[in-house]
């Protein structure tokens, strides 16, 4: 990795612990057999002949559930699906809200793009992947007459708009008319538009509560025609909860994820893979009446190298004791914050630092911070102060203290993210 990248990825994991979006393989430790089972089984495998699944990824507090939809990311951009990552939260896409959700994935929507790099917010977004596909055509065959015969033979989708929108904004690009294709890309991002705008690309539907599953599939259908394996759908849940409050919000968020699942393994979405992260699964499944029972029926199976069908992948069970993983990752993140900085630290004192915060980082317990993101933050620390003086003493008690000074940040920092979103 370059320095630059390479000291960007550590300045966000020394803040607060939480992942960037590329990079990620530097420092990705114990992932690997779950990544080799959904490539095998669903991305090389059943999603190529038009069928879909669907599974829930949980773990705790900074248990690394948005570090392995990054790994799944990378995974199906190497194996030629378009992604969206979308991130739930209660103000703008909560997930009882479908039309939200949709937006979320039309403006998050990314062509498979290189993962060493920081995606360009240019690169995101429905109009980006159609850009794209407009290009690409033109390459093969740059004469408007075969480019309108193709537009003529791409296969429709459950939504007569959805495709009349496509078309007409890849008509549009065709035709160097900017502003045309501004506005029906307006109107494929959820966005209102002109009702002369909707009569000129013979849109007759609004996306809204009682369609907007249709366009997710609709979406799903285009993508998968236009040459792609399919589309990964990557829902993100806030980390202290599910991105809606009241129970009867939630009721409908867990009757929309019931639709999804139950969805899935028909031909209405080809290709299509979703994965579903959440801090704590008693949100779906400790409730009663019947979408709980229902969830709890869909949800029940354990996914594993053993059982490639089941739904369910706990992060917190990777088959690594947590001392070992997390000594694993100090060794790994070392050599990145070396490369980060040009410097080379010295070899017994650093594997004394990460062994003595593995151990201590396990025996913590915080309620709101997981010993993992407590560890990445607290060794990256420890790495800057042995790059500042390497001869520096570093004891028990040294990492005692900086354990606790670095959980009342990570505390106060969550603390002001809570209070954001609420007020």
């Amino acid at each position: 990795m370059e320095r630059v990248l390479a000291r960007a990825v550590i300045n966000k994991l020394g803040a607060t612990g939480t992942p960037p979006e590329f990079g990620i393989e530097t420092f990705t430790i114990g992932l690997d057999d779950y990544l080799k089972v959904v490539e095998e089984e669903y991305l090389d495998g059943i999603l190529k002949y038009n069928l879909s699944s669907f599974k829930l990824i949980t773990g705790n507090y900074g248990g690394g559930k948005t570090h392995f939809l990054y790994t799944v990311r990378n995974l199906a951009f190497r194996n030629n699906y378009c992604v969206a990552y979308v991130s739930l939260n209660p103000t703008e896409c909560p997930f009882d809200k479908l039309e939200l959700v949709y937006k979320g994935i039309a403006t998050n929507l990314s062509a498979p793009q290189p993962t060493d790099k920081p995606v360009p917010a240019w690169k995101k977004g429905v109009e980006s992947v159609i850009r794209k596909w407009v290009a690409e055509r033109k390459e093969k065959a740059d004469q408007t007459e075969s480019l309108r015969r193709y537009l003529d033979e791409l296969p429709t989708t459950e939504s007569t708009s959805f495709i009349n929108a496509v078309k007409g904004a890849f008509a549009a690009l065709l035709a160097e008319d900017i502003d045309g294709f501004s506005q029906v890309v307006q109107w494929l991002k959820g966005e209102e538009v002109a009702k002369e705008v909707r009569a000129q690309y013979r849109i007759s539907e609004r996306i809204d509560k009682a369609t907007s599953f249709r366009m997710v599939r609709s979406m799903i259908q285009w993508i998968h025609a236009i040459g792609y394996n399919g589309l990964v759908l990557l829902f993100d849940e806030a980390e202290r909860g599910m991105s809606i409050s009241s129970s009867r919000d939630r009721r409908r968020a867990l009757d929309n994820l019931r639709q999804i699942v139950d969805e899935c393994g028909n031909s209405r979405l080809p290709g299509a893979m979703f994965f579903y992260a959440i801090p704590d699964e008693n949100l779906l499944l400790e409730g009663s009446g019947g979408v709980y029972e229902a969830l709890k029926q869909r949800l029940r199976s354990i996914f594993s190298e053993t059982n490639p069908v089941g739904v369910r992948i706990n992060l917190e069970e990777l088959g690594i004791e947590p001392i070992e993983f997390l000594t694993r990752l100090g060794e790994k993140l070392s050599k990145l914050f070396e490369t980060a900085y040009g410097v080379k630290l010295p070899s017994e004192r650093k594997e004394q630092i990460i062994r003595l915060l593995a151990e201590m980082a396990v025996s913590s317990f915080v309620f709101d911070i997981s010993y993992r993101r407590l560890f990445v933050v607290g060794v990256i620390e420890a790495f800057h102060r042995l790059r500042a003086n390497p001869s520096a003493a570093f004891d028990k008690k040294q990492a005692e203290k900086l354990l606790r000074v670095t959980t009342q940040r990570l505390e106060r920092t969550e603390q002001t993210k809570v209070e954001g979103e609420e007020f």
